[in-house]
């Protein structure tokens, strides 16, 4: 078969693509791009990547000189059409699954396997067990269309508010965790509102927006949080809609012409609306950046380096009437900082993983002033912002978000 491309069109599909296929895997096909180009006279290529929890489809433009499908490596066809110039690319595949890939006076050749090999898609089989409207007859997702994501999905919001929602709730939850629950974020939408809660046992993230839609049905869901990555780097700035869906054991994200889907983490969440108190004692108001920074400076001494492994403290916190005081020691030094910031409350000393602050502080970075709220040395603080120029009603077009943190307890000396 043989198919030509244009190159930077090409490249804006295998990228995506490519980061969703394992670099290793003992299945080979799975390292793999599918590329399915029919002969009907559409014009256009399919291209997929699925490692069996998560995948990645989209449709470019083509002109098909021959049908077939064929699959080839993910991260060598991506670095072969990076390396090119810009034109067309030609790739051609003969008898023996030999790929021929030109373009102008470069040329590569590669193995590829046949598209048969590629592994089966996921089915929507039967009713979803949590669903946002009615379900779609039994099929295979990944082929559903625009309209029909439309029927049975809900289209929440453009995606810079969306990557908001996530990167507010993503930073908090866990890589490998025992748990399952700890390595995605759930979403919930009730009476219009939908919230995302990420935690990895020892801090909570919450964020929240309200859809346009508010006669979405109520539903519950756990998104893994790799899937979740790989989207908030492909709409860094995209104005595209968004369309999330769910099937009976998965989840589709329509952005544009890219598709995204993810197995759901099948475990019941825990009750997170009892983990923040009710009231807290103290209220401190605090410049965002500067506090940040200030954490920044003291994580040089909580995560030093030294014979070759990582050494982490805490770092210690002195609220006082009108000033921060930030500190730590470890093996290798100390650091001392005073930040200004604005009290109600007694004074508190409490100590806190340092790099927990600082990605609570980075999350928080629409916000000039952030509100921390705190009770005893051994009781959870939040994070909110604490901005008092935000208009009435402001709120509904921003995402509102709070972050808990639990503290570390400090050596006695």
């Amino acid at each position: 078969m043989k198919v030509i491309f244009d190159r930077d069109t090409l490249l804006s599909a295998i990228g995506p693509a490519a980061s969703i296929a394992p670099a290793r895997n003992t299945i080979a096909s799975i390292e793999g791009i599918l590329f399915e180009c029919p002969g009907d006279g559409d014009g256009t290529c399919r291209i997929t990547s699925y490692d069996m929890e998560k995948g990645f489809r989209t449709t470019i433009p083509a002109e098909i000189m021959s049908e077939g499908k064929f699959i080839i490596n993910g991260q060598k066809i991506l670095q072969i059409v990076r390396s090119m110039p810009q034109g067309s690319i030609t790739v051609d595949i003969d008898e023996r699954n030999r790929a021929k890939i030109t373009c102008g006076q470069s040329y590569f050749e590669i193995g590829s396997m046949d598209g048969e090999g590629f592994p089966s898609l996921p089915l929507l089989s039967g009713d979803s067990v949590i669903r946002i409207t009615s379900p779609v007859e039994s099929r295979s997702y990944i082929d559903l269309t625009v309209a029909a994501l439309a029927a049975f999905g809900v289209t929440a919001q453009w995606a810079d508010v969306f990557k908001s929602l996530i990167a507010k709730s993503a930073f908090s939850i866990a890589q490998n965790a025992q748990k399952p629950i700890f390595n995605g974020v759930y979403f919930t939408i009730e009476s219009g509102i939908m919230k995302c809660i990420g935690c990895d046992g020892n801090r909570f993230a919450f964020s929240e927006y309200a859809l346009d839609d508010t006669s979405a049905p109520d539903a519950q869901f756990i998104v893994p949080g790799k899937i979740l990555f790989e989207i908030m780097r492909m709409v860094h700035d995209s104005e595209e809609e968004i369309t999330v869906s769910l099937a009976r054991k998965h989840v589709i994200f329509k952005i544009g012409e890219y598709t995204y889907f993810s197995r759901l983490i099948d475990s019941e969440y825990m009750n997170y609306k009892r983990v923040i108190p009710e009231k807290f004692e103290r209220e401190v108001f605090i410049n965002t950046r500067s506090f940040c920074e200030a954490c920044e400076r003291a994580s040089i001494v909580t995560e030093d380096k030294l014979g070759g492994s990582t050494s982490k403290t805490y770092i210690k916190l002195e609220f006082e009437e009108n000033v921060l005081k930030i500190s730590s020691v470890s093996a290798g030094g100390s650091v001392y900082e005073e930040v200004p910031c604005a009290m109600t409350g007694e004074p508190l000393v409490i100590a806190f993983n340092c790099r927990y602050l600082i990605d609570a502080l980075k999350a928080a970075d629409d916000a000039e002033t952030v509100k921390i709220s705190l009770n005893g040395p051994l009781m959870g603080m939040t994070v909110e912002n604490g901005d008092s120029d935000r208009a009435e009603g402001d709120e509904k077009e921003k995402v509102n978000y709070t972050f808990f943190i639990m503290p570390t307890r400090m050596n006695s000396r």
